[in-house]
């Protein structure tokens, strides 16, 4: 391994599946150090006290160290050590990603879609590295905690690691401060064992930035939209959130704010500040605030959605198994089964409401496979009830008494009673044999930790998937919308849904890439187009600055994530329907930052996988049993931009005929 990789696993807390914050300026100098020695060990430089010099100009052939390796050579000059140390640190980010991307390719790290890392079951089993290079080797941590509490002998390896972590401060970072104490003077002598090592960490240690208040760079102001200019936005006014901050983004650049009704939002949208969210935005931004009194309206503290940091990420991988695709294939039979009886309700010739048909039909799968209960109309007054709680207490549309009116008293009496029905039906005798679910999942953590997840949390957590088939609801609805205004299509997918349920309903095993691979691109497109939720809000709860702008803590953040959607340097012809962006050799979602209907960061949607793999069988599944028609022929989509983007309630269709009939096929 490379010290950024090794430097990283040293760094690397197990509990939060994220890396011990470093003041970022040094951080950014242990890596472009870690660069260096390792250059050094390959020959290729040389360094004193004094001056670092070019030995060998041959590349290594490794691409995280042959961009320093070549800024040397091409740099005439001897320099400092210091002085590299200073200048490769512009790299840090490069090199960071790539040493983590290594790190999972070689099976050393997991990765979660959030942006956390854990070490793989096998390597915290074990505490050894899988074989590289023929080798295997011990665990980072376990090797410098024995040299350092030991009498052993170390490793100038091992010598140059702590002094790279002395010299940045990440010795007393992953030491308790008692461990620090014992080990203080060990760490100051195998620190200066190894010159080259010792040479870069006092470079890494005297590395200085100046302080914001003496920089002598001016910070630019961030430039404004009005009311004025929001309602002039005839896309605004179209419902396309997205479209609308894309637009913005190229007026006024990436970086800009709202100004609209006494409330100032900060947006960020654009692929790049994507990008640092994914990366950096665990570290400034909050998600708690704009969440807490929705919450409360439902006698909820804390959910997975307002979580950060640790607690966040110990939900996340306490309910991933119950969110995984993993349960729509162990389950697909009864997927089908459901869709199909919801296809019967909808009739022929009758004109069937768009988005509330589909998300009933969502909404009952959804509380079927993640929860185990027949929801039955109860579903309609949830519904009710998280669009008016939503517009009260997260977007700030409508006053909180709308909450006190009697039908919204009653669709809340509704859905506690829905809590008491899912606790009721979870317990060890009415589960047995069966499946595992979410909520188990749940009930379990609640059991083990009634603190972290108490009694009064728990019945929002229940309800949280349902919410969410709501959103997928939506989707499902504007791909039926955009299978019948794309005619062809329409025939590319009923093909393909024809070929998959010839020798009749398929299997787990049916469902590879190739024989979904039409509607699975065209899914994609449809979240492009339309991502249900656009933006991300979030607190400022550390100031930050971001394209020479200072953003001030408590500022309140809106991240576009979704305005790169609409951006031809991405995405060529934006408003059109165009499955082929998604295949080679375009592949145009795959730029980085550009395509992220799912959100970024560390709340990017744990149940990607299952919304997407629902979305495509349920399409599969209409297209394989019903021809449709939109009402009228010639209806053109309007999208409704609050509190969701939703298809409008204009948009109907209907069911002309069967083209198969409504009962699950044996499989021949």
């Amino acid at each position: 391994m490379r010290f950024a990789e090794e430097m990283l696993l040293l760094l690397l807390d197990e509990k939060t599946g994220y890396f011990i914050p470093i003041p970022e300026w040094k951080m950014s100098c242990a890596l472009a150090g870690s660069v260096l020695i390792d250059l050094a060990l390959e020959d290729r430089i040389d360094s004193d006290l004094e001056f670092l010099s070019l030995i060998d100009p041959r590349p290594t052939g490794d691409d995280l160290l042959d961009p320093v390796l070549q800024e040397i050579v091409e740099d005439a000059q001897v320099h400092s050590p210091q002085y590299w140390v200073e200048r490769a640190a512009r790299r840090s980010d490069e090199i960071s990603t790539k040493a983590i991307d290594r790190l999972v390719k070689l099976g050393v790290l997991t990765a979660d879609s959030g942006g956390f890392w854990t070490l793989s079951s096998k390597v915290a089993r074990s505490r050894r590295y899988p074989v590289i290079d023929g080798k295997t080797g011990e665990e980072i941590k376990s090797r410098i905690m024995r040299v350092l509490f030991s009498d052993e002998i170390p490793d100038l390896r091992d010598c140059a690691i702590i002094g790279l972590m002395s010299g940045c401060g990440g010795m007393r970072a992953i030491l308790e401060p008692e461990e620090y104490e014992l080990a203080e003077e060990r760490i100051e002598i195998l620190t200066g064992i190894d010159l080259i090592g010792r040479t870069i960490g006092d470079a890494v240690r005297s590395s200085y930035r100046p302080p914001g208040s003496i920089r002598s760079v001016q910070r630019r102001p961030i430039p404004t939209v009005g009311l004025f200019g929001m309602l002039s936005s005839r896309t605004l006014r179209s419902g396309n959130l997205p479209k609308f901050m894309c637009e913005k983004s190229k007026e006024l650049g990436p970086i800009f704010q709202i100004n609209a009704g006494g409330r100032r939002l900060v947006v960020l949208a654009g692929a790049h500040l994507n990008r640092w969210v994914g990366r950096k935005g665990r570290l400034h931004l909050r998600t708690r605030d704009y969440l807490e009194a929705f919450q409360q309206e439902w006698g909820t503290a804390r959910s997975i959605a307002s979580l950060d940091g640790a607690d966040h990420f110990r939900m996340r991988k306490a309910v991933h198994a119950g969110n995984s695709r993993d349960v729509i294939m162990d389950r697909m039979d009864e997927l089908l089964a459901m869709a199909r009886g919801a296809f019967a309700q909808w009739g022929i010739g009758k004109v069937i409401p768009g988005e509330w048909s589909c998300q009933r039909m969502i909404g009952d799968q959804v509380a079927q496979l993640s929860v185990s209960i027949v929801p039955s109309d109860i579903l309609d007054d949830l519904l009710k009830f998280e669009y008016r709680a939503l517009l009260v207490h997260v977007h700030g549309l409508l006053p909180r008494f709308l909450l006190r009116t009697p039908a919204m008293k009653r669709y809340k009496a509704r859905v506690l009673e829905l809590y008491a029905q899912i606790h009721a039906s979870h317990s060890p005798a009415q589960r047995k044999g069966k499946r595992r679910d979410l909520v188990d999942d749940l009930m379990e953590l609640h059991q083990s930790d009634p603190q972290f997840l108490p009694e009064t949390d728990l019945g929002f957590a229940f309800i949280a998937p349902i919410i969410a088939g709501h959103y997928t609801g939506s989707a499902t609805a504007f791909a039926i919308y955009e299978m019948l205004a794309n005619p062809h299509l329409r025939d590319r997918i009923v093909a393909e849904a024809d070929a998959l349920f010839s020798d009749g309903d398929p299997v787990a095993a049916n469902l590879d890439r190739s024989a979904i691979d039409v509607t699975h691109r065209f899914i994609m497109e449809v979240l492009r187009l339309h991502p249900v939720v656009p933006v991300h809000m979030r607190t400022a709860m550390n100031a930050f600055e971001i394209e020479g702008m200072e953003i001030p803590a408590y500022s309140k953040i809106m991240i576009a994530f979704t305005a790169p959607h609409y951006d031809e340097r991405y995405f060529k012809d934006p408003d059109t329907c165009d499955i082929e962006r998604y295949a080679a050799p375009r592949n145009e979602h795959r730029q980085s930052g550009a395509y992220a209907p799912f959100g970024v960061g560390t709340h990017v949607c744990g149940g990607a996988l299952w919304t997407e793999l629902q979305l495509t069988l349920n399409l599969l599944l209409i297209a394989r049993h019903l021809e449709l028609e939109l009402v009228p022929a010639n209806y053109k989509l309007k999208i409704s931009p609050f509190p969701k983007l939703s298809p409008g309630k204009s948009f109907k269709f209907r069911v002309v005929r069967h083209r198969h009939p409504l009962k699950a096929a044996a499989r021949a």
